[in-house]
């Protein structure tokens, strides 16, 4: 059965989705900054290099995250509720700016590390769109097995984390880090935040 939403959430997600529409160079922007993202380092480099692009990418990840929150809810991924669900996507957010910060600080590389964190904007965007065309058809199709929007997002997820996973190594390792260290960052401040987010949605704790 379909239930509407907190009519507070509603005016929200309304007001976001309308930021998108007035903003729709800007997505289209981003989605360029993704697909060259996908080509290899050359197509990454060129989008590291357009600051408006890069910008973009940004702004549109931030705006798309409440209608990612708004699929795990819709498919069933998530088991606290809308709010909680943004409130942890926003945490991880923050959370991981201020790795990239502290990070790109301590090894006194913080270019290398602001690129892996536009290269992570343009991934992200182009995974929450794809995530998002499963809440669709969820609502449209109330009857659908979980199993296929869990799969579906999962997959998309996995995917897009892959490539931003060898994107980040050959960038943070072109910067002189060694592969150790991308190891390290890798497992203790992308892996472990990831899981503790994904834990707490799914079940709730």
């Amino acid at each position: 059965m379909r239930e509407l939403p907190d009519p507070y959430i509603l005016a929200f997600l309304l007001a976001d989705g309308v930021a998108l529409l007035l903003l729709f160079n800007r997505l289209l922007a981003a989605l360029r900054g993704s697909v060259s993202c996908l080509h290899g380092m050359n197509g990454t480099t060129e989008m590291l290099g357009n600051g408006y692009i890069c910008d973009s990418a940004r702004l549109m990840f931030l705006l798309l995250i409440p209608f990612y929150a708004l699929t795990f809810v819709v498919t069933g991924l998530s088991s606290v509720g809308y709010l909680w669900t943004l409130a942890a996507f926003l945490g991880l957010w923050l959370f991981r700016k201020l790795v990239y910060r502290t990070v790109g600080w301590l090894g006194s590389r913080p270019s290398a590390l602001r690129a892996v964190e536009r290269t992570g904007y343009a991934f992200g965007v182009l995974a929450i769109l794809l995530s998002c065309l499963v809440a669709v058809l969820v609502w449209l199709i109330p009857a659908m097995p979980r199993w296929v929007s869990w799969g579906w997002v999962g997959l998309v997820a996995v995917v897009a984390f892959l490539f931003y996973v060898r994107r980040s190594f050959s960038l943070i390792f072109s910067a002189g880090f060694s592969p150790f260290f991308w190891v390290l960052y890798l497992c203790g401040l992308e892996f472990l935040p990831i899981c503790v987010v994904v834990n707490l949605l799914i079940n709730g704790n």
